[in-house]
């Protein structure tokens, strides 16, 4: 294996370990807050009915 194509691969790695960890930190303060998670699935629903409005 080459050395830049090895360089890339622990490029993103990285990336995917440290978005991975990044979403369930912000994951678990969400749920550890009950008005941020009531607030979440309202903006989620929202964008749910504004992507399938067939208006």
């Amino acid at each position: 294996m080459q050395k830049k194509q090895l360089g890339w691969y622990l490029i993103f790695g990285g990336l995917i370990i440290f978005v991975l960890k990044f979403i369930t930190v912000i994951l678990s303060f969400i749920g550890g807050n009950p008005i941020l998670g009531l607030a979440l699935i309202a903006i989620l629903s929202g964008v749910v009915m504004l992507a399938l409005g067939n208006e």
